[in-house]
């Protein structure tokens, strides 16, 4: 058992390491988009509101290419009590017209107009990018515009810092908390929680103007003329402007996916894979199939439970530790059984038919040693010395042939076991490693069968039997090995059988056999009590019975 526990830590720690080098990254973020699309969250936020350029806005306002810089001035000059705002849009060169135009009018200073909005409201943050700043960038925040995909393309972080420079979001968090944590971590989408007001409806001013009072007001556009979608974990088409008002909603209101520790993933792992191999090697397949089940099906109802509590578990790597474990247990085990039962086999092949064999390979015994219970059978012809010296030597051994392959045949027939052959005597074992229901029964009925058997052939049969606690086991030394019972249970059904001389009878029952077969409800066989009887190795004397054939 000891040497198995080892090998059930190394199997685990082996698997449980590996599983780190194999390539999971990629399969465990679609499993983390999924998860988002079964606990999609849609908790609606009234603190942030996105001023929409939306399709309607363009049929009102006209193409956007076209829009003069005085249409943001009047938006930003009518959210004056706004807590922040964010405009989506990058205005990294002056508003100027073609030269073309510049020969046939003037144009007014849109840029002006819209810096002195700016100014006027006081609290607005404006995009920059990475390669280039915002014009207003000396009068408003900035903030890098720029939205970080992972490599698949989907978007799933939040980066406050892009190469060292604070984003637009973190910019406009910065208003509520200048303490905030810059680091990245995987943001907190909600489904249509914020609210959408076309561009054109508040430039029109048909909103109240109180409605923006201390909220976090963010101006982008989700109309599919400005190409600015992106894919996410629950959507592959998700306007850049949505993706930012989560972003912001994350930072100000500190959501965020917590990542589980990957100490704490990697040691419960360790834990399943002991308890994956454990099981492969020590239970039945429908045992541990069940257990597979269970435990694939378990840490993955965990990860999402986990998901909903805002914690992000993955279960690739997991279970490619599991899978690990399972085909390096499922391998050892049935390369180790196949040898076992080869060596099973050879040592039972003598003692039983093949058809018990077979029963004993599916249940095998410890061929270390243990300790069971059982009924011996010691059958011996009655003067068989006398006509072995009256009688040619071929005669003999044609006849205790005869006789042996009979016996052998009966005991077979009651799912006895053939332990020895001790000149003309046979010891057989009933009750181990094959179980039976009552082995006292099934080893009296054999004997009463031997006894006619032997009568038909010529000879008298003395058979003692006996039921007890032995050791059953592979005894003997490396150069020959015999599996046998030993022990008080054994020697007493030897000592039986010499009593069914001294009381002139076939068969000598002991007590411990007498009161298992009395006890069946169903075969009735003849006992006639014998009396009190002193054998060898018991200070008192014993009941025993005699079996009538």
């Amino acid at each position: 058992m000891k040497d198995k526990f080892i090998l059930v830590i190394l199997i685990s720690f082996f698997s449980s390491t590996l599983c780190n080098f194999l390539f999971w990254l990629p399969f465990e973020k679609k499993v983390y988009d999924f998860k988002y699309l079964i606990l999609l969250p849609s908790k609606k936020n009234e603190e942030i509101v996105i001023v929409d350029i939306d399709e309607k806005s363009l049929e009102k306002l006209g193409r956007y290419q076209n829009w003069p810089r005085a249409y943001f001035a009047e938006v930003i000059d009518y959210l004056i009590k706004a807590k922040v705002v964010g405009i989506d849009i990058f205005f990294g060169e002056p508003d100027t017209l073609p030269i073309v135009a510049r020969r046939y009018y003037t144009k007014p200073n849109f840029d002006s107009i819209l810096a002195s909005a700016i100014k006027k409201q006081g609290r607005v943050v404006m995009v920059s990018s990475l390669g280039k700043e915002s014009i207003f960038r000396d009068i408003a925040r900035t903030g890098l515009g720029e939205i970080v995909a992972d490599a698949d393309g989907v978007v799933r972080n939040c980066y406050p810092l892009i190469e060292g420079k604070e984003t637009f979001a973190i910019q406009i968090a910065n208003f509520y908390n200048n303490a905030l944590k810059k680091g990245r971590f995987l943001a907190y989408y909600s489904k249509d929680a914020f609210r959408k007001i076309s561009f054109s409806e508040v430039y029109f001013q048909k909103v109240p103007k109180e409605y923006f009072n201390d909220k976090i007001v963010l101006i982008g556009g989700t109309a599919s003329g400005l190409f600015d979608y992106h894919a996410i974990p629950f959507s592959r088409h998700f306007p850049g402007i949505e993706i930012q008002a989560n972003f912001v909603n994350c930072l100000v209101n500190n959501l965020k996916i917590t990542e589980f520790p990957w100490v704490g993933s990697m040691l419960m792992v360790f834990i399943i894979t002991i308890l994956l191999s454990f099981f492969t090697l020590t239970k039945s397949a429908r045992f541990y199939i069940i257990f597979y089940i269970l435990i694939f099906f378990g840490y993955f109802l965990l990860s999402l439970l986990l998901f909903y509590f805002h914690i992000e578990m993955g279960v690739i790597k997991g279970y490619y530790g599991f899978i690990l474990t399972i085909v390096i247990s499922l391998v050892y085990r049935y390369q180790f059984e196949e040898r076992e039962k080869r060596h099973i086999k050879s040592v039972f092949a003598r003692y039983y038919s093949k058809e018990l064999v077979e029963k004993v390979i599916k249940e095998p015994p410890k061929l270390g040693g243990e300790k069971v219970f059982c009924t011996i059978i010691f059958a011996d012809i009655r003067n068989f010395t006398q006509y072995t010296e009256k009688s040619k030597p071929e005669d003999v051994t044609r006849e205790l042939n005869r006789f042996l392959t009979e016996m052998v045949i009966t005991i077979f027939k009651y799912q006895g076991r053939i332990d020895k052959f001790i000149g003309d005597c046979v010891m057989a074992v009933f009750g181990y490693p094959v179980k039976l229901k009552n082995s006292a029964l099934n080893a009296c009925l054999c004997a009463q069968e031997m006894v006619q058997k032997s009568s038909h052939l010529g000879f008298q049969l003395g058979v003692g039997i006996n039921s007890g606690e032995v050791i059953s086991g592979n005894f003997g030394s490396p150069m020959r090995m015999e599996y046998t019972v030993i022990g008080d249970a054994v020697n007493l059904a030897s000592r039986l059988e010499g009593l069914t001389k001294e009381f002139g009878v076939n068969i000598v029952v002991g007590e411990a056999t007498y009161k298992l077969v009395v006890s069946h409800p169903t075969i009735e066989l003849n006992f006639r009590e014998l009396g009190k009887a002193r054998v060898k190795g018991k200070e008192e004397e014993i009941t025993v019975y005699e079996l009538s054939v």
